[in-house]
């Protein structure tokens, strides 16, 4: 059986309601080893360093978080955003790793009047 692939397995959960203006938070985990070139094997070999290099967030097309990242975030990287939108749309993720591993998750959130 082979190895998954890092950052392939994400979740972007949304409300799936809310009313216009209104705050709430965007969550996303992306499943990612975020590999340092510091940790051993089984056997005692170096693993190779793998971290993501890249991560975004859109609303319909609109970006809400950029980031390059420079060095190793947690194994399984967790990010909270807090946002208010105006209409009904699509929040789009997607991020690179070392590796050049791309991964993406979208999720839609449906506002109502206030």
């Amino acid at each position: 059986m082979s190895e998954p692939i890092p950052g392939r397995n994400a979740r972007l959960l949304v409300p799936p309601l809310v009313r216009t203006g209104e705050e709430f938070q965007v969550r996303l985990l992306i499943q990612h080893p975020m590999e340092t070139g510091f940790r051993r094997d089984v056997d005692g070999n170096i693993l190779e360093v793998n971290l993501l290099e890249s991560l975004s967030l859109d609303f319909e097309g609109q970006p809400v978080f950029n980031a390059l990242t420079m060095n190793a975030l947690t194994a399984n990287p967790f990010l909270t955003f807090v946002v208010a939108v105006k209409q009904s749309g699509k929040f789009n993720a997607r991020w690179r790793d070392m590796k050049g591993n791309v991964g993406s998750i979208s999720a839609s959130v449906r506002v109502v009047a206030a």
